[in-house]
């Protein structure tokens, strides 16, 4: 289990997470003018974790195995499908959303909200693109 921790891609990963998360309850305290702790482990808002921490494990990647590498074409490949499948998945969840209030209207005899729209469930593409550039930022500090 040490091993795991000593390897450089690895740590950055988790910094560049950090860092996401770190910057996100920062600008809820600047904006908001209160510390909201829940802010470190919400996935949810800017910059996306997820992005963060596989963008900067993939830039480590390349700097420690070679851009030309097999082990860098694969960490590509991940951080391709985790940066389009966080977007997707999370837009799915608030499209279900979205249905199963209408739903509980329709159960409750309620007229349907007018396009309520639950955006913490989603990322935008900015989102996503503050969190690479976070974690590619981090990768290049780092190593």
């Amino acid at each position: 289990m040490l091993d795991v921790v000593r390897i450089q891609p690895f740590l950055v990963a988790i910094i560049a997470g950090a860092c996401a998360q770190l910057i996100k309850v920062v600008s809820f305290l600047v904006l908001e003018k209160k510390v909201n702790y829940r802010r470190f482990v919400q996935t949810d808002g800017s910059p996306n974790m997820h992005s963060a921490a596989f963008s900067g494990l993939t830039v480590a990647v390349g700097f420690y195995s070679g851009f030309g590498s097999l082990a860098f074409a694969f960490a590509v490949c991940v951080t391709a499908i985790i940066v389009v499948d966080t977007m997707n998945v999370k837009n799915a969840t608030s499209r279900q959303a979205e249905a199963i209030l209408l739903i509980m209207d329709r159960v409750r005899k309620r007229k349907p909200a007018a396009q309520r729209r639950n955006s913490g469930l989603s990322y935008t593409p900015m989102d996503v693109a503050t969190g690479m550039a976070v974690g590619i930022f981090v990768a290049m500090l780092l190593v």
